[in-house]
């Protein structure tokens, strides 16, 4: 399995771009309430939270790579059913996320200064949530989030097998909801993978939150997955550390 997205680098290098070919076209005229984000994409105006202590399962040490990749001698035969089962809460230690997590499945943090990066992913690798928050490098408006995060999505996740996704979707809320698939390799054996990616602006902070798993069990898994993202809750006031 594969899940640990990176955009610090590749994707910050996007969006600049695509600022320069005028996407971001009259942003710096939109200057709205919470929707001003002309500010650094590290924020070191800030102080850095005291971490609060928390009894949630703490993130192991990142590996170097970002792809989980699973011993290839696993019997698929005598894999369990997959599904989504007991949930234990996670809390950062900074105190910017909250959310419930399936128990038992993989934690990696490939977070960088300045954004979170974490994924949680079956031990088989046949599913996996990923969170990311970071703050984008320029305001930008209303309008143009769903240019935006095309862009972001592909930054994040279009070198994988077979990627393809479907058109955003804006959301009654302000968010916006791609569908995406691609390819992952699981004990020798290829499986299409079906993901729903959601981008919420709160604050001066992008979260993105990815759901996914190998085809048919992602549909059989929308509840549980409904379940996780409505405990997710982000204190977006706090600086990224």
């Amino acid at each position: 399995m594969f899940l640990s997205p990176k955009i610090s680098n590749r994707v910050s290098i996007l969006l600049l771009s695509a600022i320069a070919t005028g996407l971001f076209a009259a942003c710096s005229n939109s200057n709205k309430g919470n929707n001003n984000l002309s500010i650094p994409a590290i924020d070191t105006t800030k102080v850095t939270p005291t971490a609060t202590p928390t009894n949630a399962t703490p993130l192991p040490t990142p590996a170097n790579s970002s792809t989980v990749r699973p011993s290839p001698e696993i019997d698929l035969s005598k894999l369990p059913e997959l599904e989504i089962g007991e949930l234990e809460p996670y809390k950062h230690r900074s105190g910017i996320l909250e959310m419930n997590v399936p128990k038992g499945w993989k934690a990696i943090d490939n977070s960088q200064s300045g954004e979170l990066l974490l994924a949680w992913n079956e031990k088989a690798g046949r599913a996996t949530i990923a969170v990311n928050i970071f703050v984008p490098p320029s305001e930008i408006p209303e309008n143009r989030l769903v240019d935006v995060f095309e862009v972001i999505l592909k930054g994040m996740y279009s070198n994988q097998p077979d990627f393809s996704m479907r058109s955003p979707v804006p959301e009654a809320t302000g968010n916006v909801v791609i569908e995406w698939t691609s390819t992952v390799t699981i004990a020798n054996k290829k499986f299409k993978f079906q993901a729903n990616s959601k981008l919420q602006r709160i604050n001066n902070k992008f979260v993105i939150l990815t759901f996914g798993a190998i085809e048919p069990k992602f549909m059989e898994m929308k509840d549980s997955f409904a379940k996780i993202s409505n405990s997710q809750i982000v204190n977006a006031s706090l600086t990224i550390p």
